[in-house]
């Protein structure tokens, strides 16, 4: 299973350099990092696609301050995340 993310950011350096150092808790939480993307007409944007291994854990690391707007050093706006299933 995998979950694509995305959050809305005041500056996309900001957000990678606080996505970056939750590296940690991600892999405790069974997360691994597929891609990360900026978009490309604004540095407000950031999108990342996950490899879940337990959902419990990704569910929980999500919680957690909301999968990083805690962490994030005042960077995230809005958060959303969803589950995916290949077709």
């Amino acid at each position: 299973m995998q979950m694509i993310c995305h959050h809305e950011v005041t500056d996309f350096e900001a957000w990678k350099t606080a996505f970056d150092a939750d590296s940690e808790a991600r892999r405790d939480a069974g997360l691994t990092v597929l891609q990360v993307w900026k978009h490309r007409d604004t540095n407000t944007h950031a999108f990342f696609l996950l490899e879940v291994n337990d959902r419990d854990k990704a569910e929980a690391w999500l919680k957690r301050s909301n999968a990083l707007t805690g962490d994030d050093n005042g960077t995230v706006t809005s958060a959303s995340a969803y589950f995916l299933d290949p077709a």
